[in-house]
């Protein structure tokens, strides 16, 4: 990063803030500057709105928090958060919008694929009446035919079960009025899925489709496992489906063993042939077993939504923050 780029605005006047952009930050050390260029550019030379970046560096191991710390002390509108440990994508966006102070909150990813220039729009949208602008990616040739396909799977069995609707295509790329945000930092859901709690919210929401850009730099972060991750959050968080599935599961077990009970008995009693039993108690013990651990898994996992609940911990624990730094220790002696 050249800092010699970085521009000290005329004037910040932190008591009228606009705008806030959140931005979680996963080693990301090729792609802060950019984007901090990208926004300042559009938000203070073309729309002219007092605006506040804020960075939530969610344990990263390159330099990112050095670059972000570079951008405050160039440009105070540029705010750090840092975690004392990686919390998640959702909660470096939940601390971002806990610490944001804007009439409207975006967020967005690092990598610059959540286009700046898109931002225009959205408040364009906010401006008309809007709480919530959701903005939808419509292609998913990048992502490869079996993550594409995995990731409109998990959409559809979420929407299938779910009490709340989540758009195909949704992503964190939105824009949230600030009683919104307010409703949503009141909320310490441990497993914490925004996609699936902003529609759970309510409020007037307007979805606009946008093509993701190239990755400007750096690779993704975001693995098959944590895709996983977020469709049985959805599920979970959203719906008792899977426990009602569960009691069907045991009756359709339950009635189907009877009925082939009842077969080979109305065989033996009325032709008098006896079934060779080993391949068939092998079967049907499988068909019993599997589905007695499907059935132990799914209500295990509300079970460990349930003891993550009580557990009452913080959701997130921050390290230090731009203007605060971390308390360095006194030496010994």
């Amino acid at each position: 990063m050249n800092t010699g780029d970085v521009i000290t605005p005329a004037h910040t006047n932190a008591d009228a803030v606009e705008i806030s952009i959140v931005v979680p930050v996963l080693n990301e050390e090729g792609n802060i500057f950019e984007l901090y260029k990208r926004v300042r550019e559009l938000l203070e030379d073309r729309l002219q709105l007092s605006f506040e970046l804020l960075f939530v560096d969610d344990g990263s191991r390159d330099r990112s928090w050095e670059i972000i710390e570079t951008l405050n002390r160039n440009d105070p509108r540029v705010k750090g958060l840092r975690f004392s440990r990686n919390f998640g994508h959702q909660k470096a966006i939940k601390a971002g919008l806990d610490a944001s102070t804007g009439a409207a909150v975006i967020s967005m990813d690092c990598d610059l694929q959540h286009p700046p220039a898109l931002i225009e729009t959205m408040i364009g949208k906010w401006r008309e009446g809007y709480d919530t602008v959701n903005m939808v990616k419509t292609s998913t040739e990048k992502l490869g035919f079996f993550r594409a396909g995995i990731t409109k799977l998990g959409y559809g069995i979420i929407n299938l079960f779910s009490e709340v609707r989540m758009q195909p295509g949704g992503s964190d790329f939105r824009l949230l009025d600030r009683h919104v945000v307010e409703q949503i930092k009141r909320l310490s859901e441990d497993r914490l899925l925004l996609r699936g709690i902003v529609s759970w919210l309510g409020f007037r929401v307007v979805h606009i489709e946008y093509k993701a850009e190239e990755r400007f730099a750096g690779r993704s972060q975001y693995t098959f496992r944590k895709l996983a991750s977020l469709v049985i959050s959805g599920l979970m968080s959203f719906s008792t489906a899977p426990l009602r599935m569960v009691v069907y599961m045991g009756l359709v077990v339950a009635l189907g063993s009877f009925s082939y009970g009842l077969y080979l008995f109305t065989k033996w009693l009325l032709y008098g042939v006896v079934i060779s039993g080993w391949l068939t108690i092998v079967l049907l013990i499988l068909l019993v077993g599997g589905t007695i651990l499907l059935v132990l898994g799914i209500i295990g996992e509300y079970v460990a939504r349930i003891y993550e609940g009580n557990q009452k911990r913080p959701e997130y624990i921050l390290l230090e923050s731009t203007g605060q730094p971390r308390r360095k220790r006194s030496p010994p002696g």
